[in-house]
């Protein structure tokens, strides 16, 4: 990957600003950063005191939950799509 490829974009999380590097879209990149902002400040908000690394881990555990869900449900898709293809082409 050449440095032309990379995109950098200055985007605040949790009232924190980061710099986010990467050959994704700038779009991607902000996209990314709200999904987490706005996960982190939902999180923070169901408790009157909740320190940012408990945040940060419930946010993480939350979107690592998120992602095992697709995942199944890409799988279970695509055996799915895989059954109908073999059962099409044995008729």
């Amino acid at each position: 990957m050449d440095n032309d490829s990379i995109n950098r974009v200055r985007v605040t999380i949790h009232g924190m600003e980061y710099t986010l590097r990467g050959s994704a879209p700038t779009s991607h990149l902000y996209a990314v950063a709200e999904t987490v902002d706005k996960l982190m400040t939902e999180i923070s908000n169901t408790s009157t005191y909740m320190d940012e690394r408990r945040v940060a881990v419930l946010t993480a555990l939350n979107l690592a939950d998120e992602l095992e869900r697709l995942k199944k449900e890409y799988y279970d898709l695509l055996s799915l799509l895989d059954e109908k293809t073999r059962g099409d082409t044995s008729s």
